[in-house]
């Protein structure tokens, strides 16, 4: 199993949010997903907050082996 950074692009610039441990990128962007992942009905429950630790249904993200 490898270590994946998880970054966001927010103002245009990458933002590292997080880690996940996976075997492949595919299942790497998964298990970002299924961490980080907010649907839109949860950040409407949520209300208006500073974007933080999570990947928001607006926002473009990737993941890149961990050194």
């Amino acid at each position: 199993m490898q270590q994946w950074n998880v970054r966001v692009v927010r103002d245009g610039e990458a933002v590292h949010i997080g880690k996940v441990g996976e075997s492949t990128e595919a299942l790497a962007r998964c298990a970002a997903l299924s961490r980080f992942g907010l649907s839109e009905d949860e950040v409407e429950a949520d209300g208006i907050r500073p974007r933080g630790a999570a990947i928001y249904p607006d926002e473009d993200f990737d993941v890149s082996p961990a050194l």
